[in-house]
Formats: C-alpha cells, structure tokens, sequence
C-alpha cells in the first residue's frame, strides 16, 4: 500500500503562515463603502460625486463611496435626524442656513427643532454659495418688484434651489402679494421662464473660499444659452441682513457670473457634506484625505467640484473647530491645512 507522503513540519508552518498572511492581508484591504447622499439626479452634488463615486479605488484602498439620489439637501436633514442607523457610515449634503433652520425650528420646514443638530458635524465644506432670481422683465430689479409677478424656484426638499428663496420671500412678506410661487425644480423653473410660463427664476452656484473660482449649474448654462435678454435681480444688502437667517451677503464683480457686465448683490451660505459625530474618525479622515491629495485630478471630473480647494474644504475650521467632525479636523491638521 503506497504511503502518503508527509509534509515536513517546517514546511507545514511556512505554509499555515503564508495563508494566515494572505487571509490577514485580503481582511485589512477590504474597502468600507460610505454612503452619502446628495440631491437629485442631474443637479450638480449628484453629478459630481456619482463620477467620483467610479474612480475611488484609485485614489483609497480604505473607503469606497455610493453615492444616493434625493430630493435635496433639506430631505437629506429630516432623513438622517430620523435615521440614526445610518450615522455610522453616512456622510450627506447640508447647507449653514439649513442647518440653522432645522437647529432653531423655523416653520413651515422644521415645526420643531430638531436636538439632533448638535451632533451633525461637517466633514468638508463644498463651496460658499451664492442664490439668484433672474428676469427677462426690466421692471424687476430688486425683489420689492416681484408685486404680482410669477416666480419660479426649485423644490422645497432643496435648500439652495427652494427652502432659501421661499424663507426670504415669506420673511420679507412678499409672498402673499405674488402672483404665483411655483416650486418646480431646477432645471424647470428656468424652463418656464423661458417658455413665459413664470416671470422670474432662480439659479445657484458656487464660490472658492478665496473668491477666484466660481462656477454656475446647468440651468445657468441653459439661461445663457437661450440667447434671450435677462438680468440678475439684485438683493441689496440690508433684505439679506434683515433676515434672521444667518445668510451671507455676496457680492461678485462685473464679469465674475455669465451675462453679468455690472457688479451684483446677491445671497448665500454655505454648501456642507455632513455626518454625525458617531461616524467613525477614520472614515471622515480618509474621505478628507482623498479630497486633499487628489483634488487637482478629482476636479477634473465635474466642474461643480473646481471650488474645492483647502481652503474651502476646511473654512472656518481654525475659528470654529466644534463645527466639523473630529476626524476631518485631524485630517487638516496632519495634512498641514491648519494648526
């Protein structure tokens, strides 16, 4: 009877120790998969994260992202605060006066504040924003001319699109005087004034920390592109300060936005990627770190992405550290962004 023929014990623990390190090495390379969720299909977050969604593995072996539609940012809010399952791998897009609005329970959006606000904590800033009506009506320069008009928005699910311009107009008390407030969406609404359907819209875009880089959307383009006479309408500084919002008074040089040959007013905030504090560290870490040491290739990829600069993705983080996740403050600190 042939024997089996035996394995050396030496060879046997080279062996066991070979694929003990091959199984050690396929468990520590395993990516987690964060979840963020952004807007809806076609606005600029979703576009931009959805194409940098497919390229991370180049740049992490640590995290991969899957990026989820929504229907906005102020969705994004009420979600999460109900959601605490998601809190361990969910980053989500936020806007400053959003999270203002939700902190303090400002009706109709929030008819209760919501506690859990003190635990969301930004893991980069996107962009400072800025918000706009445009016309194609010369009578309407300022939104004290907006008596009787028609004017369209974006969703109320989306901050910067809706929730902002519906907070102004209702804080203002220029809503009952309207003609109509139609809540369309963002492409929609700049559809409809291009069809005659309203008589006013809105756009939103954003600004690097510095100021040297701004880009608009879509809708913005499309309005460009029309080849029809329109105008930004201007928001003099003391609307925007009489509100009790914590909007940011903006203001861009001639030049600076399309079809804009004179200096212009206008209002924002601040455009935000969000978690609750419980996400561990060292996702918020990597995510930062991703962004830092591949940003000139990321922003290759979607121009809504270009004002991520540093400076950007950490404003106010020196000033104001309880604002931003643990993780990501390390991050900028151990990446040499801030002290």
């Amino acid at each position: 009877m042939k024997q089996p023929k035996l394995i050396p014990t030496t060879m046997k623990t080279v062996l066991a120790t070979a694929l003990f390190a091959v199984n050690l090495s396929a468990a520590v390379a395993e990516p987690t998969t964060v979840r963020l969720m952004a807007s809806p299909s076609g606005s600029g977050p979703y576009n931009a994260f959805a194409t940098v969604q497919t390229h991370m593995a180049e740049f992490s072996d640590k995290i991969r992202l899957s990026v989820e539609e929504t229907p906005g940012f102020n969705f994004n809010v009420k979600y999460m605060a109900t959601h605490p399952d998601r809190y361990a791998d969910t980053v989500f897009g936020t806007g400053s006066v959003l999270n203002w609005a939700a902190s303090t329970g400002q009706k109709p959006f929030y008819p209760e504040a919501l506690e859990v606000m003190s635990d969301f904590k930004a893991v980069l800033v996107l962009g400072l924003t800025f918000n706009t009506w445009v016309t194609m009506d010369k009578s309407i320069q300022t939104p004290n001319d907006f008596a009787g008009k028609r004017v369209g928005i974006g969703l109320l699910t989306q901050n910067e699109w809706g929730m902002h311009q519906r907070m102004l107009l209702d804080e203002w008390g220029l809503t009952s005087g309207l003609a109509s407030l139609d809540t369309l969406g963002p492409g929609q609404n700049i559809e409809a004034l291009l069809d005659g359907r309203t008589d006013v819209g809105t756009l939103f875009g954003l600004t690097s920390a510095d100021g040297t880089i701004t880009v608009v959307t879509g809708p913005h383009r499309q309005l460009e592109a029309s080849n029809r006479e329109w105008h930004y309408v201007q928001v003099p500084e003391q609307m925007t300060e009489s509100s009790t919002a914590p909007f940011r008074v903006v203001r861009y040089e001639a030049g600076t936005l399309p079809n804009q040959p004179e200096p212009v007013t206008l209002f924002g905030d601040l455009l935000i990627i969000s978690a609750h504090a419980s996400l561990p560290e060292e996702l918020a870490y990597e995510l930062v770190r991703v962004f830092v040491e591949h940003g000139d290739q990321i922003k290759q990829y979607h121009g809504f992405l270009k004002p991520l600069t540093n400076d950007t993705m950490s404003f106010m983080a020196a000033e104001n550290p309880d604002f931003f996740h643990p993780g990501s403050l390390r991050a900028f600190r151990d990446l040499g962004i801030i002290q």
